[in-house]
């Protein structure tokens, strides 16, 4: 209290500290109702929240009483003696003046006839933890710790006597055992050093750190274990233990072995059924209005007339599919069908709902455009390799990959396998950007969009950048970026390409006859001679030559077997002989 509230009269003491606990125990008070007990009955008409001020009254009581009239609460009188928690400081009992002719001990005392007040204080001093003291006279009773605290003191070497660690370890302090900076408590202690870790029901892992700062015992660690699991409190608070996540399902072997059916909805005011095959990932998507078990009939049988019927069909426990009428269609159909009430168990059909909606709602869907935009959705998304497989649903579900408007940009039997793989290589995963590069970045305002356009200021670190956005800098991550594309930077990009590619050189073909190269013809021939054999024309060499210099034009030669094809050697192939001249008969 400062200097002036101690001049206060006792009436604004008591007032004083009524409010000074209620600020105290703000949090724990407001918006509930709780219980004011005063040994000053004035206070109970001054301060009720339900009753008036008196007419002679200052106004320090009256600022009070505004103050507490935000609470819920009630005031109840109760005498001095009868207020004995309030009072526990004031009221500490000294010592008799009258001869005490023996000495008695803690527990006879307890069976001499008290008041009320006498235990109560005697319950205090109980909860108090032990001392030093305390510690230090237990220590040396116990035969174990009693025997090492006396080689300590003797300056003998635990080590050297046969102790392991931790023992070995332990030093003489105060005269306690002391293991680093942690007292070793005895074993007549420890059950209240784990009531007082326990006090505030925290969990193993901070009771744990908690005792590393003050105590030890060999084994402390699985009795504070056996103490936090064994409290009843905290069994009948504690949280849901962690879901199980990871709901094993056996690959399947071929296409429509198991597919997975669940319901996505309402997009644009339309229910979508959602058909995913676990083998391939092939995914089909089927708009309705209606989701009873006839309408999802009619849907299943379109499908199995288009691609067979599966195997085995998984869904959760929609009433559609735990309808009677829905499973005897299934069983008509010889399809096996497994329900599950866990949404998680049918993660497939799950996590393809969330890539349909997402679609869709970025795409901006109406209900006029949903089939437009589910059909474009559908065909990129058959057409591009899966993550778990590595291939398209359309290879592993159709045996081929299903044609876009993307296929136009290839040539007819280009090979693109290795410009796949050069662009593998050269496209790192990590993403890094450069000062005034345009990018997107998350506002983390939900009054404005999610990703907003900046320009990048500074790289402030290896995954911070400092961002300009109209005018205002924003910090974000590199996991909430993404570069932003215009004209002008996409056609920069692609010039710095074409620049670093450079002029390639020109293909040559040649195509070599059955006879074998004994001589290196001249590379600079440019000569196109077309020559025959006038003897036989099996004896005809033949070999065709493409070639592109920089200084001569490109030149097609013929060559008959006088000339020499180039020195490398020709593909040999198994000639055919030419077929037997006919016999001519002479008649007589």
């Amino acid at each position: 209290m400062s200097a002036t509230e101690q001049r206060y009269p006792q009436i604004d003491k008591k007032a004083l500290a009524i409010v000074w606990a209620v600020q105290k125990f703000f949090y724990y008070l407001y918006a509930r109702h709780f219980t004011i007990i005063t040994d000053h009955k004035p206070l109970t008409q001054i301060l009720h929240p339900e009753k008036s001020l008196p007419t002679l009254c200052i106004s320090r009581m009256a600022n009070y009483a505004d103050y507490l009239s935000h609470f819920d609460f009630d005031v109840i009188f109760k005498p001095t003696k009868a207020n004995i928690n309030a009072d526990y400081c004031s009221r500490i009992p000294v010592s008799s003046t009258k001869t005490v002719t023996h000495q008695v001990t803690l527990e006879e005392r307890e069976e001499i006839e008290y008041d009320g007040f006498d235990h109560f204080v005697l319950h205090q001093i109980k909860q108090l933890p032990v001392d030093a003291e305390r510690i230090a006279r237990e220590m040396r009773k116990d035969p174990h710790l009693g025997k090492i605290l006396q080689q300590l003191e003797a300056g003998q070497d635990l080590a050297r006597s046969g102790y392991k660690a931790p023992e070995a370890n332990y030093r003489l302090g105060s005269n306690c055992l002391v293991l680093e900076n942690q007292v070793v408590i005895p074993p007549v202690f420890r059950e209240t050093i784990l009531k007082e870790l326990h006090t505030a029901h925290l969990g193993i892992v901070k009771m744990k750190g908690l005792a590393r700062s003050f105590v030890f015992w060999p084994g402390i660690d699985s009795d504070i274990e056996g103490k936090a699991k064994t409290c009843s409190e905290c069994a009948r608070n504690a949280h849901e233990p962690p879901k199980y996540r990871s709901h094993h399902w056996e690959y399947p072997k071929s296409p429509c072995e198991r597919i997975h059916i669940d319901y996505a909805g309402p997009v644009a005011g339309k229910m979508l059924l959602i058909i995913v095959d676990a083998y391939s990932k092939w995914l089909e998507v089927k708009v309705t209005s209606s989701t009873t078990a006839s309408a999802t009939i009619v849907i299943m049988e379109e499908l199995f007339s288009a691609y067979g019927a599966p195997v085995t069909i998984v869904s959760d426990n929609g009433p559609q599919f735990a309808a009677i009428e829905f499973k005897s269609f299934l069983q008509g159909s010889g399809v096996k069908f497994h329900k599950f009430i866990a949404p998680a168990t049918n993660g497939q059909a799950e996590r393809c709902v969330q890539t349909v909606k997402d679609a869709l709602k970025t795409m901006a869907t109406t209900p006029g455009s949903l089939q437009h935009n589910l059909n474009k959705f559908l065909c990129q998304y058959r057409k591009a390799p899966h993550a778990t497989t590595g291939q398209s649903p359309a290879q592993l579900f159709l045996g081929r990959t299903i044609r876009t408007r993307l296929d136009l940009v290839r040539a007819d039997g280009a090979d693109v396998k290795a410009t796949q793989k050069r662009q593998a290589v050269a496209d790192s995963t990590f993403r890094k950007f450069q000062p005034t590069q345009k990018v997107y970045f998350l506002s983390g305002n939900p009054r404005m969009d999610k990703w907003i356009p900046g320009t990048i200021v500074t790289r402030l670190g290896d995954l911070h950048y400092e961002i300009d956005y109209q005018g205002k800098r924003f910090r974000r991550h590199v996991d909430q970026m993404r570069p932003r594309w215009i004209k002008e930077d996409h056609q920069r990009w692609i010039n710095s390409q074409d620049q670093g590619a450079g002029r390639t050189s020109p293909r040559q073909i040649r195509f070599y006859g059955d006879s074998e190269a004994k001589s290196t013809a001249s590379p600079t021939s440019t000569r196109n001679s077309l020559s025959r054999s006038s003897s036989d024309p099996s004896d005809m060499r033949h070999f065709v030559s493409l070639s592109d210099d920089s200084s001569d034009p490109p030149c097609v030669t013929l060559s008959s077997g006088s000339d020499t094809p180039p020195a490398s050697p020709p593909r040999k192939r198994k000639r055919t002989p030419p077929p037997p001249a006919p016999r001519r008969t002479t008649l007589a």
